[in-house]
């Protein structure tokens, strides 16, 4: 009797270990794609305009990795890059991107004042995206934790040109400077490329 005791608690431990880990928070999979970005579902417009207007740098690429080929005769681009949130705005941004479309984050990452996040990412109509069919890695100081993927991430990274496009078609006022001048004005944006939530 002791033995089978010591077995199933061996079995409820292991099941719980299984369960452990990020998942995600907000499936947003079934949302046609583009929708994600011009319907700004992430809530990045505000933080694309600080970007804009420069009272943030952009995250860091601390290490990148491009790969060049071929697939059906058509030239393919992709890669790996790892990203750092290491000021007040970035981190508060990513963490609160995280929170909103994650469960099962570290505890260390609300103490966290340096957030890495790396992915691999592909080029679609040349914008970066990053890809649906493989999960990312979160780094917080010497712990990393695999991140699944989820759309939302993708905005973050790589949506700036979409979120261009989204304030010149919906009108949005153009971002002013902290002398108060205007934001020069953006380029024509690429043609958007937003993967949504579907998986390759």
């Amino acid at each position: 009797m002791l033995r089978r005791s010591w077995v199933v608690t061996g079995a409820v431990l292991l099941t719980a270990g299984v369960g452990c880990g990020i998942a995600i928070r907000r499936d947003l999979s079934n949302v046609p794609p583009g929708q994600v970005g011009f319907d700004d579902m992430c809530g990045l417009q505000e933080y694309f305009d600080a970007l804009e207007i420069k009272t943030s740098p952009p995250p860091r690429v601390v290490s990148a990795l491009d790969l060049e080929g071929q697939s059906g005769g058509k030239p393919v681009r992709g890669g790996k890059e790892r990203f750092a949130f290491d000021n007040d705005f970035l981190v508060k941004t990513v963490k609160r991107v995280l929170r909103d479309n994650w469960r099962g984050l570290p505890d260390e990452l609300e103490r966290a004042d340096k957030v890495e996040i790396e992915v691999t990412w592909s080029e679609k109509a040349a914008t970066k995206r990053v890809v649906t069919n493989a999960s990312s890695e979160l780094f917080v100081g010497n712990r990393s934790w695999s991140l699944p993927y989820q759309p939302c991430l993708s905005e973050l990274l790589y949506g700036e040109p979409l979120y261009r496009q989204r304030r010149a078609m919906w009108g949005l006022p153009i971002p002013t400077t902290a002398d108060g001048g205007a934001a020069p004005a953006p380029a024509p944006p690429p043609r958007a490329a937003a993967d949504g939530g579907r998986r390759d």
